[in-house]
């Protein structure tokens, strides 16, 4: 990314500059707004702070404020008293692992952010808790490793490719498809998304290794407040008084990641465009299938509709679960706030990689 000019570092600067005076205007005030919904203080302050940012900083901005998906998990692992653990693969990318390389079952995670933030240290630790409550109450071993993938101005299919290129850096360790999982929250989920449009219907686009045929019987795959792209939805601009994620700031990351796609590829990243069927096949790709939502999310309405088209695949096994009166990636943006007990969500995903690794 070209470095900022003046004129939007002193707006960037302005902008930031305002966050205490909002806060205290918040902590006054904000509990009477749609986006309170009863919650907590620190969750409102945290949740108002971020539709703040999103609302007022460019993607250029946000980025230049946001650091590296490295840096980010480094500062975690330091607060965590764990040594960090980092694999280069190839396709420019890596992936860096939640404690050591526990192979008996891997997570390969994809952080959300719009295709234009890094990994942050709530996403982390959300996915610590999860494999410290499978390890703690189940006796489950599960390593977690995070893809680190390229950004924005960087588009389909780079980060597609360095998923795949992830999936065979962990089967090169002697991993089998069956005791490998698949998570991502937004963004992140859309890369899975991709992911099974390339094994059913294989693009020329995409890297050919590994082969999409061989990628089949994965353990499971976990889609958290997943991000389908849409940004039309009368329902979801009625949401933007509850969410977090700002309906402009929604909309300018789609306009800029669908913008160099070309059209034969729009229903790899956006499925309410594919055709009929599109889906049929994903039984033998994935065992299980969960999609976690918030009923006051912006996404929504459209990811009723993606969860729909599965429903039509035919697959036995796809889990919907949707938190009342939730925002999105609720259960991140809670341990964002400094939330210790655990988040609902947060339970439900433990609970279903538990059902999920046991049953291999």
């Amino acid at each position: 990314m070209a470095p900022l000019g003046l004129f939007e570092i002193v707006k960037m600067n302005v902008t930031l500059l305002q966050i205490p005076f909002f806060l205290i205007y918040v902590a006054l005030f904000g509990r009477r707004s749609k986006r309170a919904n009863g919650r907590p203080l620190g969750r409102v302050l945290g949740d108002e702070t971020s539709y703040f940012v999103l609302s007022n900083l460019s993607l250029r901005q946000l980025q230049a404020i946001s650091g590296s998906t490295l840096d980010n998990y480094k500062k975690w692992a330091k607060k965590a008293k764990i040594e960090p653990v980092v694999d280069d693969i190839a396709q420019d990318a890596r992936l860096i692992w939640i404690g050591p390389r526990e192979t008996e079952n891997v997570l390969i995670y994809c952080h959300g952010g719009g295709f234009v933030g890094p990994l942050s240290d709530f996403q982390v630790e959300f996915w610590y808790r999860v494999q410290q409550g499978l390890r703690q109450s189940k006796n489950l071993k599960m390593g977690v490793a995070i893809l680190q993938y390229s950004v924005h101005p960087v588009s389909f299919p780079a980060q597609l490719n360095q998923l795949l290129a992830a999936i065979q850096h962990v089967s090169s360790m002697g991993v089998p498809m069956s005791k490998i999982s698949l998570a991502g929250d937004s963004a992140g989920a859309n890369m899975l998304i991709q992911l099974i449009s390339h094994i059913l219907h294989p693009s020329s686009l995409v890297s050919p290794s590994p082969a999409a045929s061989t990628l089949t019987g994965f353990a499971g795959i976990c889609l958290i407040s997943p991000w389908t792209l849409p940004s039309t939805d009368t329902a979801q601009q009625y949401n933007d008084s509850f969410d977090l994620l700002p309906f402009k700031c929604l909309k300018e990351w789609t306009d800029a990641y669908l913008s160099s796609i070309p059209d034969s590829h729009i229903p790899y990243v956006q499925p309410d465009t594919a055709p009929a069927g599109w889906f049929s096949g994903i039984d033998k790709i994935t065992n299980r299938i969960l999609i976690t939502a918030g009923e006051k999310e912006l996404m929504y309405p459209a990811i009723m509709r993606f969860s729909e088209m599965l429903d039509k695949s035919h697959h036995s096994d796809v889990q919907l679960n949707v938190q009342d009166n939730g925002a999105h990636c609720d259960p991140m943006f809670d341990i964002a706030a400094k939330a210790t007990a655990p988040h609902l969500v947060e339970k439900q995903v433990t609970e279903w990689f538990a059902e999920t690794i046991g049953a291999n």
